[in-house]
Order: C-alpha cells, then sequence, then structure tokens
C-alpha cells in the first residue's frame, strides 16, 4: 500500500475518483457557486510546487491558497489562516514538515472550542521510509504518499478531500 490507510482507501479505490481532464474541467464550470477547498503547499522544490500547482487548478472545487518553503513560512502562514487541506514535504529548506503538523495539532488543541476544523494532512516526500510513515500514522496523518511512486494517487486524494468537502458544503 502506497499511504496510510487510516480512511480505509486503497489505490482501487482511488482509482474510482480519478477523473478525465475533461470531466474535471466540466466539474470546475459547475463548481463555481460552491465554496473552495483552502490548501496550503508546504514544499521547497520550485518544479514540484508548479507541477502540483497544475494538477491542483484542474480540480474545480481545490483553490491553492498559500504556499510555503520552509517550516516557519508555513507555520506563519497557518496562523494568518485557516486552510482545510495542508500538503507537505518532509524535508524543507529549513525545518521538517513534521514540526509543522505538531504546530497545527497544537493550534487546533488550542482552538477546539471555537470549532475550527482541523485540515486534513497529507504528505508527500522522497523520504518514505517506514520510521516516517510510522511518524506520520502516530500523528494522526491519513495520507502519506511517495513522490516517485504516488504523485497521482496523491492528487487523486486531494480530489476525493474536495469531493467531501464540497458535499458537506451542500
Amino acid at each position: 500500500m502506497s499511504y496510510i490507510n487510516i480512511i480505509e482507501h486503497t489505490p482501487a479505490t482511488m482509482a474510482t475518483f480519478s477523473k478525465s481532464p475533461e470531466t474535471k474541467k466540466a466539474a470546475s464550470n459547475q463548481n463555481h457557486s460552491v465554496q473552495k477547498m483552502k490548501m496550503l503547499l508546504v514544499e521547497d522544490s520550485k518544479l514540484l510546487r508548479e507541477i502540483i500547482f497544475d494538477a491542483i487548478s484542474q480540480l474545480g472545487n481545490v483553490e491553492l491558497t498559500s504556499t510555503a518553503t520552509t517550516q516557519e513560512q508555513a507555520i506563519t502562514q497557518l496562523n494568518a489562516g485557516a486552510f482545510d487541506i495542508v500538503l507537505l514535504d518532509i524535508e524543507l529548506a529549513q525545518g521538517n514538515g513534521f514540526e509543522v503538523i505538531r504546530h497545527i495539532q497544537q493550534k487546533h488543541l488550542q482552538q477546539q472550542s471555537t470549532e475550527l476544523k482541523q485540515p486534513v494532512l497529507m504528505m508527500l516526500t522522497n523520504h518514505a521510509h517506514p520510521h516516517y510513515r510510522s511518524l506520520a500514522k502516530t500523528l494522526g496523518v491519513p495520507y502519506f504518499f511517495d513522490k516517485s511512486m504516488d504523485f497521482d494517487l496523491a492528487i487523486d486524494a486531494i480530489e476525493l478531500e474536495a469531493d467531501r468537502f464540497s458535499n458537506a458544503q451542500q
């Protein structure tokens, strides 16, 4: 399995959520009135940020509203606004994604009384070692993807969560 199976999705079930570019574009045209899922991308590779941006822009109900290349930038972005989904790398230009996750969880615990929902957490990394997978699972990260093997699955998972988000808004 390519990612942590906390929410019971396998690559086979994820494939059912994959849409052709034409279907995604049609869905995008229909979703203008639907509130978009706000995404924070925490990734230090400029090339990968551009590739992810291109893939996300094909989805009609997700908006990449902010990016960060360091742990400090990510925490600053998280403190400045709310996000519905956060896609993180482990190794950043400074710091690491696990510390960003810890910050998100700490912030969420402090704000539980405000009913602010914790964002969906996803890790997309070149460091898909069992130790890191285990740490992500311990921290409650439902999705963990290897960049070199699971990129399409990561985009499918974002699309799945965005569809859930849109359905919950209706």
